[in-house]
């Protein structure tokens, strides 16, 4: 061989293996595809789901961003000839799906596909995220996004506090509900007066509590591995800014999701608990000075009222009812869950196997249950409830991410006060979770 001028036979020898090179999987490739950018900004744009445009479904950025994802890595599969997404989790995937498309009724059927394509987009999150973090470098890449993304959401979580709380005036929160794209930022609830709770971005204030603290859980982890600002403080003080949104959303799946995340993160950090600890305290302290300063803010009469809004959820407790104090507000109809929960249960006595199908509950007017167990055997009975509880299992054998897996416990943790079937935060965590496994640093 020729020894490429540097007089040393092995240089010539190793000259000659080119193919070793191009031949490496894709796995080993270094991030410079503009695939892997498409991703991050998808990343960075999942928790925005206030601005859509509406046709037929709400065309939010990050679906579209996914729709061109997943095209992109099945004809990429099929050039290779090879499946391109996780093996075992995607016939868990198909199994699943088919289980919930046999509870069809016949009833709602435009509902039922809505509700379907909603779980199709769910199942493609979780693959395509698991693809791309194949990549090496990659995870670390997607934490760094997810902290600023963070902070962005922080941000516009302490502007529209300020807003809910009437510190800009009464015209301001309909002007910033009313511009043109935007769902809503503040929603009225339970109370006809005082009672305005922040849903950032998205528009219901306990989804948008659940993004908010799976980026918080993400922000503290991607924080003590040296991936967020580089300051820990302004580290702290965007994971206290999302937990005052938390707060301010008056929901409680937000208050359990803040308990959940404080002690699963606390759990992986338990190595560096000393760093975990004090990262924590200052989050907490940040979060509890910016609520002091938006009460101070909060002009009586206008907006919501902080004293009778955090009143009121202590007075609720955990109650199933909308709780004391409720005036014929908003929410004070059938859609508080000591009504619904009984309703779905009721629903899968008379149809146990196939449930009263997918959708068929809104269309007749019933909220949804605000709970995943109760909304798989009420509308999908047990075979939809069988099919989820395969794709969970699968999903946890196949986890290897310790990052991953502690974001799926935060993800899930809203399950229990929340239907998050039809809700990328899981199925985003879920992919999480798939990825290769990260070192401890």
């Amino acid at each position: 061989h020729d020894t490429g001028g540097s007089g040393h036979p092995c240089v010539g020898y190793l000259a000659g293996m080119p193919s070793v090179i191009i031949d490496a999987p894709e796995s080993s490739r270094p991030i410079t595809s503009r695939r892997s950018r498409v991703f991050l900004g998808m990343v960075a744009l999942l928790p925005l789901h206030t601005v859509a445009l509406h046709l037929w479904i709400s065309w939010k950025p990050w679906l579209v961003l996914l729709g061109i994802l997943a095209a992109w890595q099945a004809v990429d599969g099929l050039r290779s000839r090879t499946w391109p997404w996780h093996p075992t989790v995607s016939i868990a995937i198909t199994i699943f799906l088919a289980a919930v498309a046999v509870s069809w009724s016949g009833d709602a059927p435009e509902r039922y596909a809505r509700l379907l394509l909603a779980l199709v987009v769910g199942a493609l999150t979780t693959l395509v995220t698991e693809r791309e973090l194949r990549t090496p470098g990659m995870f670390d890449r997607t934490l760094r996004v997810i902290f600023w993304s963070a902070a962005a959401l922080a941000t516009t979580a302490l502007l529209t506090s300020l807003l809910a709380a009437g510190t800009f005036g009464s015209e301001a929160i309909e002007t910033v509900n009313d511009l043109p794209g935007v769902s809503q930022v503040t929603k009225e609830a339970y109370l006809s007066d005082g009672f305005v709770a922040i849903t950032n971005w998205h528009e219901d204030p306990g989804y948008a509590a659940a993004w908010m603290n799976l980026w918080a859980a993400l922000a503290l982890m991607a924080s003590l591995r040296g991936r967020g600002s580089g300051r820990a403080l302004v580290d702290a003080c965007v994971v206290g800014g999302l937990w005052l949104g938390v707060v301010l959303t008056l929901s409680r799946t937000g208050l359990l999701g803040i308990v959940v995340t404080v002690l699963a993160v606390g759990w992986r950090e338990r190595h560096r608990m000393r760093r975990a600890l004090q990262l924590l305290a200052v989050s907490a302290a940040a979060a509890a000075l910016l609520l002091g300063t938006v009460w101070l803010l909060d002009r009586p009469g206008v907006g919501g009222d902080l004293s009778e809004e955090l009143g009121f959820r202590l007075s609720q407790g955990l109650t199933l009812g909308p709780g004391q104090g409720d005036e014929g507000g908003a929410g004070a109809s059938t859609d508080y869950r000591g009504v619904v929960w009984p309703q779905y249960f009721e629903f899968f006595r008379e149809n146990p196997t196939r449930g009263i199908g997918l959708g068929t509950g809104w269309a007749a007017g019933i909220q949804e249950p605000h709970n995943i167990v109760l909304e798989l055997l009420g509308e999908t009975g047990l075979v939809g409830f069988a099919g989820f509880t395969l794709l969970l299992v699968m999903i946890a054998r196949s986890a290897s991410n310790p990052i991953g897996r502690t974001a799926l416990v935060v993800a899930l943790s809203a399950a229990i006060t929340q239907t998050v079937l039809f809700e990328a935060t899981w199925w985003f965590a879920a992919g999480l979770a798939l990825a290769p496994s990260q070192d401890e640093t």
